[in-house]
């Protein structure tokens, strides 16, 4: 057996994890984790265009961050002067951002995908050209730890994410000093930057056809283990490794279409026999501690 392509997993896994914290930072801050699927569209047109634009991978980076927050306080914006419903809303603002990726890739080549080698990490080093650069030269998936815990510290431990998690739990909470819409658009942009590194690290495996509802396979993950990090960064191992597994199945037939279906279905067993009643936050005291309340 070829194990080479299990080499993925830990990108795949990455990649899935910050999805799974930038959709806990969406319904924090009162929007659904459906947007966060349009973040991930904003990152790979800003990685596209601004790759395009520039010949430079650290410039189309800054333009794909600049993208996502561009995009998440467009979307919490007009959630918030519209009074939408936020997994409506969210989910519309997102088909919005994947059409417009898919128009994108369709209207002709790109730089990103045909250099070679492809940009993102990093060279002039002895393992150049092996099977190992990505996994020990891949600034991205390096750095994901480090963003995950970032991003952990800032939710629990910053008087910035005790506000956006008592807004996101008690929308009609009212704290001297704190503006309950600026403090969720500013939840909306910083869950946001988390789908840069994962779109960077999809992007390199894709071929110039970008995978898609990923973000939606990481909500799935999040509601599965009760709006909490840890559990949900572990469930979206299981995602992560069907889809380094998919290249056993071959180019098609019906073993490759079951491999694709697998995240997906995976997915939905994780909403069915886990979800329960997570799928709401709880406006009550013991939503922290008593996970049956939510």
């Amino acid at each position: 057996m070829d194990w080479i392509p299990l080499l993925r997993f830990p990108i795949e896994w990455a990649a899935l994890a910050l999805l799974a914290v930038s959709c806990l930072y969406w319904e924090r801050a009162g929007a659904s984790g459906l947007g966060v699927e349009g973040a991930v569209a904003a990152a790979m047109i800003g990685f596209v265009v601004g790759f395009d634009a520039t010949a430079s991978y650290a410039g189309a980076s800054g333009i794909a961050a600049a993208a996502v927050v561009v995009y998440a306080l467009l979307t919490g914006g007009l959630l918030h002067v519209l009074r939408a419903d936020p997994a409506v809303g969210s989910f519309a603002a997102s088909l919005t951002a994947a059409c417009t990726l898919g128009i994108l890739l369709r209207a002709g080549d790109h730089l990103l995908f045909g250099i070679t080698p492809p940009p993102g990490l990093v060279r002039g080093t002895a393992l150049d050209g092996t099977l190992a650069e990505d996994l020990a030269l891949n600034p991205w998936l390096l750095a994901a730890p480090l963003l995950i815990a970032l991003a952990a510290w800032v939710h629990w431990r910053t008087p910035f994410g005790l506000r956006l998690r008592a807004f996101g739990e008690t929308p009609g909470l009212r704290l001297p000093g704190a503006s309950a819409p600026r403090t969720r658009l500013l939840g909306l942009a910083v869950g946001s930057l988390f789908a840069v590194p994962a779109a960077a690290l999809l992007l390199r495996h894709s071929d110039g056809t970008p995978p898609v509802a990923l973000a939606i396979v990481a909500l799935a993950c999040v509601i599965g283990a009760r709006w909490a990090f840890t559990p949900a960064l572990l469930l979206a191992a299981g995602p992560a490794l069907f889809r380094a597994l998919r290249p056993y199945a071959g180019p098609s037939g019906p073993g490759a279409i079951a491999m694709d279906a697998a995240p997906f279905l995976l997915a939905l067993l994780y909403l069915v026999f886990l979800g329960r009643r997570a799928l709401r936050f709880s406006a009550g005291r013991q939503a922290r501690l008593d996970p049956d309340t939510l």
